[in-house]
């Protein structure tokens, strides 16, 4: 049985202050709807309930091979600004974010 969410996973975890979920949560809309045009397999976003602050973020691919095609292209200039919003929500920005294969 294969997975639905991709034979190859990405995951990111970082923490947002709560106060600030109706912004992230348009900032992650519009990564989505990019992601899904993109070619995505699949992209999925939790808070965690126990910990309101923790955010995780899961990228589905296809396979190893089309998460290194996708992640090549080049990042559309309205694009850099939604990843530049959502860093400063990120505590510790860029460096605050765990990502894991």
């Amino acid at each position: 049985m294969s997975s639905r969410i991709g034979a190859y996973v990405l995951q990111h975890r970082y923490r947002v202050d709560p106060n600030d979920r109706e912004r992230l949560l348009g900032l992650l809309a519009a990564i989505r709807a990019y992601a899904l045009d993109l070619g995505v397999a699949q992209f999925e976003v939790w808070q965690d309930d126990e910990d309101p602050w923790q955010v995780t973020e899961i990228h589905g691919f296809d396979s190893w091979t089309h998460y290194r095609r996708l992640s090549q292209k080049q990042l559309p200039s309205d694009m850099e600004e939604v990843y530049a919003d959502l860093e400063k929500l990120i505590e510790g920005g860029v460096g605050g974010i765990d990502t894991r294969t």
